[in-house]
């Protein structure tokens, strides 16, 4: 076993930002650890490889099911440190008075959410979105690519090791991922996942009917649990904090008069952040209105509902 981790472990320095991939040693040995996760639990889960007594949809969509089980571990860690050093250390503002400090200030190699932002997407969640087609979407594929030159620019990938913006890192790849806890259990029983809905929705034939009200009252309270928390933290507070903090510092930290930029550091990576940052915030704004718009459904009978109404 330690020689297997030994293994893993010089694997992921020797393809590390100096080498081969623009991502630190501990964002590797994530991306590589979810990767191998991954493949285990499809295999595990596949009935055409191993035949499951409890057969049910985790068995028809193996690849599928073992992403959420990753996924949700993963968002509820980021959630943790986000929340933790965002909203909860009492240091946060020390040595962080100027935009200047914010961006520039401090470089941490071994943060844990960037490292997930970085690593895990690259090497895990992209692989595995091309290959399994119940996550095949061409949104969220370019999504999380962005995300992922999101945080190798901040973690130094491209500016000599020097990380960029670490201040909001917290928030960025941590506190807005709280919506991601609930979605990773929702997102099982969308209609597009034909087995998970069609097992949710199949109360009558249910020879464990209590289990399934269970489910159902869980993922009932997933949907509102996703929806309140969506709206707060990327509706509303993401554009807030993009437009009122973080592209602000940017630009003042990058045209200092009175400081120059840290050696290794080039101008693009200011102008592709300021960019990147914007754009997210905006998808946000317009996911944001999306969830409007059904629970508005969902409150207000539409035209059909009236006519069976007054019929």
């Amino acid at each position: 076993m330690d020689t297997i981790q030994n293994t893993i472990i010089d694997t992921a320095n020797a393809l590390s930002t100096h080498h081969y991939l623009p991502l630190t040693p501990i964002a590797i040995l994530i991306g590589i650890t979810c990767l191998i996760a991954q493949i285990s639990l499809t295999l595990l889960l596949d009935k055409r490889i191993f035949p499951q007594k409890w057969h049910g949809p985790w068995n028809d969509l193996p690849g599928f099911t073992a992403h959420q089980l990753i996924a949700l571990p993963l968002m509820c860690i980021l959630t943790y440190y986000g929340m933790r050093d965002w909203s909860f250390d009492p240091n946060k503002e020390v040595g962080n008075e100027t935009s200047y400090d914010r961006v520039f200030g401090r470089t941490n190699m071994g943060d844990i959410p960037l490292a997930i932002g970085s690593g895990a997407i690259l090497i895990w969640d992209t692989p595995t979105s091309l290959f399994v087609p119940a996550l095949h979407d061409q949104l969220m594929l370019f999504h999380h690519l962005g995300m992922f030159l999101v945080a190798s620019t901040m973690s130094g990938a491209y500016s000599g090791g020097k990380m960029i913006g670490y201040y909001y890192a917290c928030y960025y790849f941590g506190v807005i991922e709280i919506s991601s806890i609930p979605l990773s259990y929702v997102d099982l029983f969308h209609p597009k996942h034909k087995y998970y809905f069609e097992w949710l929705n199949n109360d009558k034939k249910s020879a464990n009917r209590p289990v399934m009200k269970i489910v159902h009252g869980l993922n009932e309270f997933s949907r509102i649990a996703f929806a309140i928390a969506f709206l707060i933290f990327r509706g509303v507070y993401f554009p807030y904090v993009a437009f009122q903090s973080t592209v602000p510092d940017l630009w003042y930290a990058y045209h200092d008069e009175m400081k120059a930029l840290p050696d290794g550091v080039p101008m693009w990576t200011g102008y592709f952040l300021i960019c990147f940052v914007s754009l997210f915030a905006l998808l946000q704004c317009f996911w944001g209105t999306l969830i409007l718009k059904q629970i508005y459904k969902m409150m207000v009978p539409g035209d059909d509902d009236k006519k069976k109404k007054s019929n």
